[in-house]
């Protein structure tokens, strides 16, 4: 009878957390689908725009802390980890280095010329001030992780665009600038391979459910990444506007899909391999959703996205971005997952035993629940670096599940049927009876 309790149990949770039939449903992993470890772009790529810089609001006060660090009582974290140690991998539009940003390179997939640290967007730099910043006496600014590693690997930029004709901009694959999904999961093997303990992506691709896309080479390049090199991978949830159009919420009258997998209309990617990625959604500083945020089964936790501060390429604080009516604050889930991987880089220096799937479980078990426990707005909810830090947690199961397709061995061809052994042997034979005539041979020539 308890066999039969736990199988009915275990029957019950299928049905409730699995997609209906005929809904969306996670994709499935090809390993067979890898990209080669190379770096540079997918086609000639060339600048078309001018470099876009990050700017500061007039009669702005940098001496206080900027609200995400008051908030995430990032000082008090910061007493048990700060990021030493860890190596952290930014696939974004690239890093301006500065003594208070000091990336290192790890590689150009926009530029054939450039090694990752150019940043023309005003987006990487100050994504990985958000992760690693390093403090300064002049003002209040600090990254989550100050003592951790940065890579920097431009892999984006809507400044460069590729040579000659223009493809079909709503092919995730074929974009009118530089970064795809191919060249994505490139960054994302070759970030694995040179060391990041951590992966940040701050981007995201739209596409309607009703336009599929193949990006078998975005799933093996993250299971590789995964399971493979233990990397942990945390992902924006992506900004609405333009091919991200808003999913809606998950239907109550239909319970077997509580998280709304058969309402989803528009697919997120890197977002939606969750759980081997943990995806981040956006909070405002009065601690609700932001309105931007994209929603979705997939996201896992949020962060502070909104009004925010950062570094900028001279390494001096930064708090707005250059609009086309003038500057405009920085927000964006972009930066609710640098936070993040800042909190990932602190627990990989405190755990460092701990795999990616105890990473996002100690992030996700910790964080501050929304009603109901888990929604599609803020996923687990708002992280809370000082528990994650030093909660009693159970470390969870080391593997995150997921549907990954079983690579067929290689088909045995049998060798080429050589001559039998024999023949050697009766060769041998042969030259050592030639042999043995030749030396009677000398012999009677002697004897002569």
């Amino acid at each position: 009878m308890r066999r039969l309790g736990a199988l009915i149990s275990a029957l019950i949770l299928v049905l409730l957390t699995a997609p209906p039939a005929g809904a969306i449903e996670p994709p499935v992993i090809d390993p067979a689908a890898i990209p080669p470890d190379e770096t540079g772009p997918d086609q000639p790529m060339e600048q078309r725009r001018i470099c876009a810089a990050p700017t500061v609001f007039p009669n702005s006060n940098f001496a206080d802390r900027p609200w995400p660090n008051d908030y995430l009582r990032l000082a008090d974290a910061q007493k048990f980890a700060t990021g030493a140690g860890v190596t952290v991998a930014v696939i974004d539009t690239g890093v301006n280095g500065s003594p208070r940003v000091p990336a290192e390179p790890g590689g150009d997939f926009v530029d054939q010329a450039g090694d990752g640290m150019s940043d023309c967007d005003a987006h990487g730099t100050l994504t990985a001030a958000v992760i690693a910043g390093r403090p300064a006496p002049t003002d209040a600014f600090i990254g989550v992780a100050p003592d951790a590693r940065i890579l920097s690997l431009r892999q984006t930029s809507d400044s460069f665009s590729p040579v000659g004709a223009r493809n079909d901009p709503n092919d995730p694959n074929a974009t009118q600038t530089a970064g795809s999904l191919r060249s994505l999961a490139r960054a994302i093997v070759h970030a694995a391979n040179i060391g990041a303990q951590v992966i940040n992506i701050s981007e995201a691709a739209c596409y309607k459910v009703t336009r599929p896309i193949d990006e078998r080479v975005v799933g093996a390049a993250i299971h590789y990444a995964v399971n493979v090199k233990s990397t942990t991978i945390v992902v924006a949830a992506g900004n609405s506007g333009g091919d991200c159009t808003q999913n809606p919420p998950p239907d109550p009258a239909v319970p077997a899909d509580p998280r709304g997998w058969q309402e989803v209309q528009t697919v997120v990617s890197p977002a939606w391999y969750s759980p081997l990625v943990l995806t981040v959604g956006s909070i405002a500083p009065n601690g609700q959703p932001s309105g931007f945020s994209m929603q979705g089964p997939w996201v896992g936790a949020a962060a502070p996205g909104e009004n925010l501060v950062a570094l900028g390429y001279d390494g001096n604080p930064v708090n707005a971005l250059q609009g086309e009516d003038g500057p405009i604050p920085i927000s964006g889930t972009s930066f609710a997952a640098a936070y993040v991987s800042g909190l990932a880089a602190l627990l990989k220096q405190r755990f460092p035993e701990l795999t990616p799937a105890q990473v996002i479980n100690r992030i996700t078990a910790t964080a501050r629940h929304p009603g109901g426990g888990v929604d599609n707005v803020v996923g687990a909810g708002v992280i809370d670096p000082v528990a994650a830090l030093t909660w009693d947690v159970p470390a969870g199961p080391a593997d995150i599940p997921y549907a990954v397709k079983e690579i067929p061995p290689p088909v045995h061809i049998p060798p080429p049927d050589r001559a039998p052994i024999t023949g050697v042997v009766v060769v041998g034979t042969s030259l050592a009876a030639i042999l043995g005539i030749g030396a009677l041979a000398r012999r009677a020539l002697r004897r002569r």
